[in-house]
Order: structure tokens, then sequence, then C-alpha cells
């Protein structure tokens, strides 16, 4: 087997880096529409009856308050152990786990690992020992896209389904 040239390893940092960075913007415009559909489902809640008091209320709310509202609005609406309030916190357990990483996405720094062909996402400061650093292969980033395109998906079908 052959070494890599170093003019190869060049191109292959370029281009993770420019595959990823592709798939961070679209992961923006993702989690971007999420909040506002989450957002959107806060105020419609009860047939948008008072759409304008939960629109200042959520408004002010960042995603995980907006997340814990909903969960809030499914347990007192839907009974205990039925199938839509499972779906709902199906839902919300996902969302939460993708608002998770999208905080370690953003707010953690990135490099390029070209020997291993992925892109590393660093949590914290370099002299602190509670650094980490994650590693992404592009298609995980783009199972990450997909992940936040299904969520809008399943919510859309949710709120359809079983409104609030």
């Amino acid at each position: 087997m052959s070494e890599i040239t170093a003019g190869e390893l060049w191109a292959r940092r370029d281009a993770l880096e420019n595959d990823a960075a592709s798939l961070l913007g679209h992961m923006l415009f993702e989690f971007s529409r999420l909040d506002v559909n989450i957002g959107l489902c806060l105020v419609w809640v009860d047939g948008g009856a008072q759409i304008e008091s939960q629109t200042k209320s959520v408004e002010a709310l960042n995603l995980k308050a907006k997340l814990d509202e909903l969960a809030t609005h499914v347990a007192a609406k839907l009974p205990a152990g039925s199938k839509r309030r499972r779906a709902y916190e199906n839902w919300i357990e996902r969302a939460n786990s993708a608002r998770q990483q999208r905080n370690n996405l953003v707010h953690g720094r990135w490099g390029v690992e070209a020997h291993k062909n992925k892109v590393v996402n660093v949590i914290g400061l370099p002299t602190s020992s509670a650094q980490e650093s994650i590693e992404y292969s592009i298609s995980e980033l783009a199972d990450v896209v997909q992940e936040l395109r299904n969520l809008q998906c399943e919510l859309v079908r949710l709120r359809e389904h079983w409104p609030l």
C-alpha cells in the first residue's frame, strides 16, 4: 500500500473542510427552521386561542426552554401511556439530543484530520482537562442534517394528527 503524498493530503484536507463547511451551514439552516417550527407549535396550542400572549412568551425562550414548554403541554393535554403522548415524548427526546449536539457543533472549534479522513469538533479550552474532541466523517455530518430534516417532517405530522 502506497503512502499518501503531501499534495494528496492537502487536497483531501481542503475537500474535507469544504464538505464539512457546507454541511455545517445546512445544519444551521435546519436548526433555525426547527427552532421556529417548535415556536409555532407552541403559539398554536389550543388552536392559537392566545396567540398574541403566547408569541411574546415563546419568542423570549431558547430552544431548550421551548422543548421544555412543549413537554409541559404534552403532559397536560395527552393521556399518560397514550400513543400520542409517547410519540411527542420520543420526538422531544430526539430534538433535545439534536439540540445538545448543536451546542457542541456551534460552540466547539473545528479542524481536519486528513490522515483519518475526518473533521474534528473540539469542545473546551486547550488548557482544560475537560477538553473533548469528536471526530466526524462527512457521511456522519450528513446524517445529522438528515436527522434534523426528519425531525421537521415528524413535527409537522405530529401537529397534523394530534394537535395540542
